[in-house]
């Protein structure tokens, strides 16, 4: 892979690595390596994407980005590290002049020989609900010193075991995760321990699941056993938008995935997302976003 990183988005490293011409199944990116040219890493993006079988481990040493994680709007900060799973939804919204950082970004093929990092925790649920660790100094410097012996280790083709030495680095910095993780725990635990939090939880892990089928509050509240009035009203005080806001906003942001990522038709999608007809599709779009399907698509 060439030092020399251009204007990268992060649909431009999913075209990448979505290549089945690259090796390994991981790239590595960053914008701070002592190099003659210093390039941007990231750029703004209008619209969003989904991340298809690739995860990102994000680690900022300088400036912030922001970005919009599915529904969540996300800062990822100095001596932070985030992790941005496979087929999640993301959009850059904003970078700032003096951001530096660097980006691991590893294929599905990649866990097949890793499953440890999957199973060991269940990660998915935790880095869904946390996707980001603040990191003290002295954590950020062993990330970045194996950051670049793995960089190092991709470009010597000619050690007999450069990719078992790079498995190593990436189990090292996978248990430093697991520690984070772990510390984490105990956190998350609390902030579901009330009531409502539990409640307004199990709700948007079953609109995640069920949104694109099932548009009605009342299908989410029978699947709790409450009134859609009395969960709507939970919703509302745990989050500050209500049951029905929810469902819409992902339904949205579903609609402009598929608008912008695939070449599926508004019939098609209309059918994906489960409404009557592609008008019934169009007027709910542009109630949402101010424009129609076809406009979205094709700006």
């Amino acid at each position: 892979m060439s030092d020399k990183i251009v204007k990268v988005g992060f649909n431009v490293i999913k075209d990448n690595i979505e290549n089945d011409s690259i090796e390994d199944n991981f790239l590595m990116y960053d914008n701070f390596s002592e190099k003659d040219e210093v390039r941007e890493l990231i750029s703004i993006t209008d619209y969003p994407i989904r991340l298809n079988g690739i995860t990102f481990i994000v680690f900022c040493m300088e400036g912030y980005i922001k970005c919009n994680l599915g529904l969540k709007n996300m800062v990822i900060t100095k001596n932070q590290l985030c992790i941005i799973l496979q087929d999640q939804i993301i959009q850059t919204t904003e970078v700032s002049s003096d951001f530096k950082a660097g980006f691991m970004v590893l294929k599905r093929n990649f866990f097949n020989s890793h499953n440890h990092f999957i199973e060991t925790i269940n990660l998915h649920n935790n880095l869904i609900k946390h996707p980001f660790f603040d990191l003290s100094e002295k954590e950020m410097q062993e990330y970045i010193q194996i950051f670049n012996k793995i960089k190092d280790k991709i470009t010597d083709t000619y050690h007999t075991y450069r990719l078992q030495i790079i498995q190593t680095y990436f189990q090292i910095t996978f248990y430093n995760i697991y520690h984070l993780i772990v510390t984490h725990q105990n956190i998350l635990e609390k902030m579901t321990q009330n009531n409502s939090a539990m409640i307004y939880d199990r709700f948007i892990k079953m609109v995640e699941e069920y949104y694109r089928k099932e548009h009605c509050v009342k299908f989410y509240a029978d699947k709790i056993c409450l009134t859609p009035k009395y969960l709507s009203s939970v919703i509302y005080e745990v989050s500050g938008k209500h049951a029905s806001d929810w469902i819409h906003e992902y339904i949205v942001l579903e609609a402009k995935v598929l608008l912008k990522s695939t070449d599926m038709d508004i019939k098609n999608i209309s059918e994906i997302l489960h409404f009557c007809t592609p008008s019934h599709f169009g007027r709910f779009f542009k109630r949402y976003t101010n424009y129609t399907p076809n406009i979205f698509k094709n700006c």
